[in-house]
């Protein structure tokens, strides 16, 4: 019960522990190692899309050539646009060179939709003090919950980040969110991969999401793949620069 109550009071006086934005030093250009565009389509009729999804895997250029092009990290973007207009993107980092500093933070994963996103970080080594042992931070609007990742199953920490993601996020985005993964998870079964859909459980911890979306079809994108790099996206995203194939060196 102490230890509860003590979780419950990291999360209401949580203040910022950082300045830094989820892109401060993720590399900015990257070479596309996977790329998947699909239609989502009502099996009710209709041709024209109801959504339309798009999954990039990049290869992140680290800006050092004492790296094998192997072991440089990844940047995944899952992205959906619905035919309103109303956009979200769930993205992973992968990979990313460790810094001098082993308990600094370094972003892995992020939600992003139209002025606001949920973002999450981690550290392999934990700070000095009665907080050392909090490796997961999670980044909801202006506030910053540092929590230990093996805690998520205390009921007063899924309580305070659910607190705090209804206070980031509106009502609106909340439901964008939870309608877009149905649609998501079953577009797998097309090629579409969903690892980024990973973080739910640490953004949304002990909430059951939809995993099947029914009255659905899917084809292959007939348009333009949607661009994280143009128009409303980048409200809702830090677009790299997107390069085709491998680099030569």
């Amino acid at each position: 019960m102490k230890r509860a109550a003590a979780f419950a009071a990291l999360f209401f006086l949580a203040a910022p522990v950082s300045g830094a934005g989820f892109f401060d030093g993720v590399p900015s250009k990257g070479y596309v190692i996977d790329d998947v565009s699909l239609d989502v389509l009502s099996a009710t009729g209709g041709t024209d899309p109801i959504a339309r999804l798009r999954y990039v895997r990049l290869s992140l250029d680290p800006g050092r050539r004492d790296i094998a092009y192997d072991f440089w990290p990844q940047r995944e973007m899952l992205m959906v646009e619905r035919a309103t207009g109303e956009k979200v993107i769930f993205e992973r980092l992968l990979r990313l060179q460790p810094g001098a500093d082993p308990s600094a933070w370094s972003p892995r994963g992020r939600v992003g939709l139209e002025g606001s996103a949920l973002e999450t970080f981690a550290r392999t080594a934990g700070a000095q003090g009665p907080c050392g042992a909090l490796d997961v931070l999670i980044r909801a609007g202006n506030v910053d919950l540092p929590v230990s990742s093996g805690d998520l199953s205390v009921r007063t920490v899924r309580l305070g980040v659910a607190q705090a993601v209804e206070t980031a996020v509106s009502e609106r985005g909340r439901e964008l969110v939870a309608s877009a993964v149905p649609i998501l998870f079953a577009a797998t079964t097309k090629g579409l991969p969903a690892p980024p859909l990973d973080m739910l459980n640490l953004l949304f911890p002990g909430r059951a999401f939809a995993r099947s979306a029914e009255g659905l079809t899917f084809r292959q994108s007939a348009g333009a793949p949607l661009d994280p790099a143009g128009g409303a996206w980048r409200s809702v995203t830090s677009a790299p620069l997107m390069l085709p194939g491998t680099p030569v060196f």
